[in-house]
């Protein structure tokens, strides 16, 4: 899984209410503009670092349990949509009669699983035992427990809620073609041992570099590989023709073959029998047996590959469509966040910071070299991500030794504004910074009600289409900008599953319950 932060999470009601003291009741972690841990807010204020960082033991029960709630709950709601992905293959799979071994939600060491098998026409389901079905495997014997068939379908919960998966079974016989290979291997050893026993020293070399770098094979194209299997096959070809010479010369040269009653072998069993001639042949790439049999996923069309690969983000769209629906029709309303034209500074400059002493937390970047940054009301979380965007964007790239000019204004009531001048660093990780921390300049939440069903489906569709569309297109800037050597975009960062579950704990921890359902429905 990898999360794109391209937005943030407002605030349910009592969170701010909470936070009533702070200027700014969040920040948005992705745009951090200062030098790797050398922020340190001031004294008198306090941030959001201040409270995550309290010990558990310096905690009231209730916020000590809520702590540990918090991430629980999170897991609780990735596995869930882990499960729901997960049944989209399983269940576009069944539907067209394909064999499938395994639905699982988790991945690692199995807590509980079932096994589902067909038994006289009707479903019967049976617990596994992964102990006895290892004793098995090892010639052990196992009392007093039933040993389960391999048919049917098993269904896991396994012990880290990370990730999952549909297993379908093989087109082919893995536990042979493993030992065929584990044979070939060991003949291509003895080949290549052959081969260099009266080979120059280079020749030595380079096929030892051959048969053990990948990556030296990768970086002269193939050429390597090429020249190593031209010699395997003139090693194959030479042996050959010894063979055949010796078996003629063994027949001319012997007069009791000529004799009627003397039994001969055809030249193919003669050629067999060569010790030498049959460790080169073992040498070569085994060929495997593919099973014909049509329900396997393998044999299918690939257009019913494609139904199958792609179930899974059908089922995540149905689960966002499902959760923006509910909540218009049956929940409180579909939160809108409202934003207001420019960037908040979040967080206190450091001491060391370009910015220090010109900016302070509350600000409101307006705009940057005179240029003023577009934005409404109705502009929504996108266009509040892509002011904080540009104004990453522009001063990263402002030359070192000069100056960029800010317009801003202190404090969101504020309708004076000020330009101020300050001179970009490049920071420890290499990139330009005024050395503060940025976040959407928020107003409020509205719900947006549905007037009718036709309306709320009309509204969840629009939702749903906002976030994939704004998903698919902050993916393709992450990929562009790997790709192009410029690393991740302005005012975003990548994460994996701690990062989704680190996120998702934030949410937990509101009690918002339509936070909750917006978080499963975005992930």
């Amino acid at each position: 899984l990898i999360a794109v932060s391209t937005s943030f999470q407002p605030p349910s009601r009592t969170s701010i209410l909470s936070r009533r003291s702070l200027n700014h009741p969040f920040s948005s972690s992705a745009q951090v503009l200062s030098s790797k841990n050398k922020i340190r807010p001031s004294s008198s204020t306090l941030s959001r670092h201040d409270v995550t960082t309290t010990s558990l033991e310096s905690m009231t029960p209730a916020a000590a349990l809520s702590a540990i709630g918090s991430p629980l709950g999170s897991i609780a709601v990735l596995a869930f949509v882990i499960l729901v992905h997960e049944a989209g293959h399983f269940i576009a799979a069944r539907s067209l009669g394909m064999n499938v071994d395994e639905f699982s939600v988790g991945v690692g060491p199995r807590i509980v699983g079932v096994r589902r098998r067909l038994v006289d026409d009707k479903f019967v389901f049976e617990k596994i035992d992964d102990a006895a079905s290892k004793s098995k495997e090892d010639g052990g014997n196992v009392e007093g427990s039933e040993l389960l068939s391999d048919d049917g379908i098993e269904f896991s919960l396994r012990a880290i809620p990370l990730g999952g998966y549909v297993r379908f079974p093989e087109n082919y016989n893995r536990t042979l073609a493993f030992e065929q290979e584990d044979i070939a291997r060991k003949a291509r050893d003895e080949a290549r041992l052959m081969r260099i026993e009266n080979a120059s020293p280079w020749e030595k070399g380079l096929e030892a570099v051959a048969a053990k770098s990948l990556a030296f094979n990768i970086l002269t194209l193939g050429v390597l590989k090429k020249w190593q299997s031209n010699r395997v096959a003139e090693q194959l070809r030479q042996a050959e023709e010894d063979a055949k010479l010796f078996l003629t010369n063994e027949s001319n040269g012997s007069w009791l073959s000529a004799l009627p009653w003397v039994s001969k072998k055809d030249e193919k069993e003669e050629l067999e029998g060569n010790d030498k001639l049959a460790i080169l042949k073992a040498a070569k790439v085994p060929d495997i047996d593919y099973f014909d049999d049509p329900n396997l996923l393998q044999n299918r069309p690939w257009q019913q590959r494609a139904i199958v690969l792609s179930g899974g983000v059908v089922f995540n769209i149905l689960l966002a469509f499902a959760c923006y629906f509910g909540e218009l029709t049956g929940g409180k309303g579909l939160p809108m966040p409202v934003f207001d034209a420019g960037v908040v500074i979040s967080r206190m400059p450091s001491e060391d910071s370009p910015s220090f002493g010109l900016l302070k937390r509350g600000d409101v970047i307006l705009g940057v070299n005179d240029v003023i940054t577009s934005g409404n009301s109705q502009g929504g979380i996108w266009a509040s991500q892509k002011q904080i965007s540009d104004v990453i964007s522009t001063i990263r790239e402002t030359p070192v030794g000069e100056s960029v000019k800010l317009t801003i204004s202190h404090g969101k009531d504020s309708e004076a504004t000020d330009v101020v001048s300050v001179a970009p660093k490049v920071n420890d990780d290499g990139v330009t910074s005024i050395g503060v921390m940025l976040g959407p300049n928020y107003l409020r939440t509205d719900m947006v009600q549905a007037a009718s069903v036709t309306d709320a489906i009309s509204k969840a569709g629009s939702a749903v289409y906002d976030i994939t569309s704004q998903t698919s297109r902050s993916i393709f800037g992450l990929l562009l900008g790997f790709i192009s050597g410029k690393g991740l975009p302005a005012g975003t960062s990548m994460s994996g599953p701690i990062g989704v579950v680190k996120s998702g704990a934030e949410v937990v921890s509101t009690s918002d319950f339509a936070a909750v359902v917006a978080f499963a429905a975005s992930i």
